[in-house]
């Protein structure tokens, strides 16, 4: 019988390629969601995703966390300290893989996050969402996070210029 146990994680410097694979499905297979493009990611270098690793292990200004079933990363989420407003910190690269979609692994993810914020200390988490990706704006809102702006046109992974809805969620006063 299959073990569908799902475990949060975070990653050891050293299983950077995992970090490296999964980050690109997401770029590549949901490029509409993020800023950044699969083109670009997959050029950087080896260090460029130890970095992130090492960044994240130690938690004080950035997160990395990973949803893990039968051994295989099937999502991923991230945050960082705002650099002019220590008390605020985005939330990014929220994926889940297609094969593992339906499964409550994006709640999961994001309600480790907002765990790990809150421990921090930090006072408010924000994130921005394509206003076409209805799912991601359902689950962000079921969090209690509001849309407080619109940024129009902003570029995509894919090229396409889109409105994100810029929301926020207090997490302590």
């Amino acid at each position: 019988m299959e073990n569908n146990c799902i475990e949060i994680v975070r990653l050891a410097v050293k299983d950077w390629q995992e970090y490296k694979k999964i980050r690109l499905d997401a770029l590549q297979n949901a490029p509409q969601a993020f800023g950044s493009s699969y083109a670009d990611n997959r050029e950087k270098p080896d260090s460029y995703w130890q970095s992130r690793l090492a960044d994240a292990a130690n938690g004080n200004g950035s997160w990395l966390l990973f949803a893990k079933e039968n051994q295989q990363l099937v999502g991923m989420i991230g945050a960082f300290i705002e650099e002019n407003e220590p008390d605020t910190a985005s939330i990014i690269s929220v994926f889940v893989t297609g094969e593992a979609r339906g499964k409550k692994i994006s709640k999961m993810l994001m309600s480790a996050i907002i765990t790990e914020l809150k421990n921090k200390g930090i006072k408010t988490a924000q994130l921005t969402v394509n206003t076409n990706q209805l799912p991601a704006l359902n689950l962000y809102k079921s969090f209690g996070f509001q849309v407080v702006r619109i940024d129009k046109q902003q570029r995509m992974g894919n090229g396409e210029y889109v409105d994100e809805f810029v929301m926020e969620k207090r997490l302590a006063d």
